[in-house]
């Protein structure tokens, strides 16, 4: 057990990488957005100073661009796990008549309104004790996410009990293998945007470059790990090696 689950982190490792190669339009749908956003921060004189940066940041302009990031964020990541998902019941993973809808959408229904109560009493039992409630929503839903994984990949066996019978492990491994791959590239995300503060044009350029990239990872990691980890250990993943 501990070996299938250590061989199923490492492809986790290599796949979130491989398909920048595989399908690298999956990628670009973050990385593009991400990178415009960065030419109109540095059109706005965001890394000139702190000062600066605090003013630029509340642009309408670099929010704009910041939507659009998101939104790209999103769709990579869920391209993401389409493409694996798809690729191991041997579909196209950009022909959309293979996704299971019904399930799909009671998945995000579901996942949506379940981030709404702690918000919702805030206002009457105060922040924290509202996250205590969307901790204990978040930890009594989260073989929703198999549920959507399964349904974004193709699998017509997938549905509420199903997932709530078989897909806790599964959905514990999925956000554990996530977090170690998002944690350090979050902060690294971070870290480039103040080491840019004050730093020269052309250092502030290969930077946001290289947190463009980041971003993509964020977005290929996260779905490889979701995908990868909601897969029993005993399944096979659709990976670069299976298809070898």
């Amino acid at each position: 057990m501990i070996k299938a689950f250590a061989n199923r982190f490492l492809e986790t490792a290599r796949d979130g990488i491989a398909i920048w190669w595989l399908a690298p339009i999956i990628p670009a749908l973050v990385v593009i957005p991400e990178f415009a956003q960065h030419v109109a921060e540095i059109q706005l004189g965001m890394f000139a100073s702190e000062e600066q940066a605090k003013l630029a940041s509340e642009s309408s302009t670099r929010m704009t661009f910041g939507y659009m990031k998101i939104a790209g964020l999103v769709l990579a990541f869920l391209a993401t796990i389409r493409f694996w998902g798809a690729r191991s019941f041997g579909h196209k993973w950009w022909d959309l008549r293979t996704v299971v809808w019904v399930p799909l959408l009671i998945a995000i229904v579901l996942i949506v309104a379940t981030s709404f109560p702690g918000t919702l009493a805030e206002p009457y039992i105060g922040a924290e004790q509202a996250g205590y409630i969307d901790i204990a929503f978040a930890l009594a839903t989260l073989p929703l996410f198999t549920m959507l994984v399964r349904a974004l990949a193709g699998d017509q066996n997938t549905g509420l009990k199903h997932a709530f019978r078989t897909g806790w492990f599964a959905s514990i491994r999925m956000v554990l293998f996530a977090a170690i791959f998002w944690v350090p590239l979050q902060w690294l995300h971070g870290e480039l945007h103040t080491w840019a503060i004050g730093a020269s044009v052309s250092l502030v350029w290969i930077m946001m470059i290289i947190d463009s990239l980041v971003v993509g990872l964020l977005a290929t990691y996260a779905g490889t790990a979701f995908h990868h980890g909601s897969k029993l250990l005993s399944e096979p993943v659709g990976s670069v090696a299976q298809s070898a």
